[in-house]
């Protein structure tokens, strides 16, 4: 039985990544942001467990089984699941967010939602969508600025964040039943895919696998009918949610490539110059004075 406050699984973190790790915990969902991973160590998760991976991760060992996640996947994991992360002569940097969700109250949910049955996921390996990360900034900023006052608040955030983790694992009830049935179909899911998952290193394949078709029928008709191929259409929306992020908020080139799903800040200034031609802090210096200009 989980444990009050997941205390069991921050019990499991060393002391010296404990003390680096940003930690939001409600009732019923937990949030680490570490700064490196735990290496060596097996654990056997209590809840259901997600991790979202920014960069490459180590080589996993989940069961007896080694799997090599990605940058852009989401790890999904159910209670009872054993994952170990191996040793790596890799040094780039970790940057990940683990969530943690009590079992009764996803299990929950995923009934209310027309699951039956126990929750189990189909694949370890999916990918996390834009509205889960805004789901999870949401909670976050709910926590820290009015957790003593908002329990309504925290507690939708929580269902939020908890329907969009269901659908982004491809729970059984998010399949079949959502197949496109003609041409017309098969383009507004691969668009509503691309919109959903820019965020995260989506590929032909990711896109074709959740349509049901293949990746070169794929290409003829997305291109047939938008007049683009998919990934500039996947480029287009990264660089449109840029644009409005260096338009409204104060977040760091790199941090705004990260959230966009561009492979780093060095491809997010590169690509953004070609198409607006100018820098991405150029362009952004641009916006503020146009702001100031027009409130004079």
């Amino acid at each position: 039985m989980l444990r009050k406050n997941f205390d069991y699984f921050v019990e499991k973190i060393p002391v010296n990544i404990h003390n680096n790790t940003k930690s939001i915990i409600t009732a019923h969902i937990a949030i680490f942001i570490p700064e490196q991973f735990v290496i060596d160590k097996k654990l056997i998760v209590e809840e259901y467990h997600f991790v979202i991976c920014y960069t490459t991760p180590p080589l996993a060992t989940i069961g007896s089984k080694e799997v090599q996640f990605k940058k852009g996947s989401l790890i999904c994991m159910a209670p009872g699941d054993e994952i170990t992360l191996q040793s790596s002569n890799r040094s780039s940097p970790a940057k990940f967010i683990t969530i943690c969700v009590n079992p009764e109250f996803m299990q929950n949910i995923y009934l209310q939602m027309g699951g039956k049955g126990n929750l189990s996921f189909k694949k370890l390996d999916n990918t996390y969508s834009n509205q889960l990360l805004e789901g999870i900034e949401a909670l976050i900023y709910e926590v820290i600025n009015y957790e003593e006052t908002s329990p309504l608040m925290i507690e939708s955030l929580e269902n939020r964040i908890v329907i969009q983790l269901l659908r982004d694992s491809n729970s059984e009830f998010t399949g079949a039943a959502n197949r496109p049935q003609n041409f017309q179909d098969n383009v507004q899911m691969a668009l509503k895919y691309i919109e959903t998952y820019y965020c995260s290193n989506i590929t032909i394949k990711d896109i074709c696998d959740a349509i049901y078709i293949s990746p070169p029928y794929l290409q003829k008709i997305f291109l047939e009918s938008v007049g683009k191929t998919p990934y500039q259409y996947i480029m287009e929306c990264r660089h449109r949610k840029a644009k409005e992020m260096l338009e409204t908020t104060d977040d760091s080139i790199e941090e705004i490539a990260r959230q966009c799903g561009f492979v780093n800040s060095s491809h997010f200034s590169t690509t953004f110059k070609q198409k607006e031609g100018v820098s991405p802090l150029v362009y952004r210096k641009s916006a503020s004075g146009d702001k100031i200009g027009n409130l004079a």
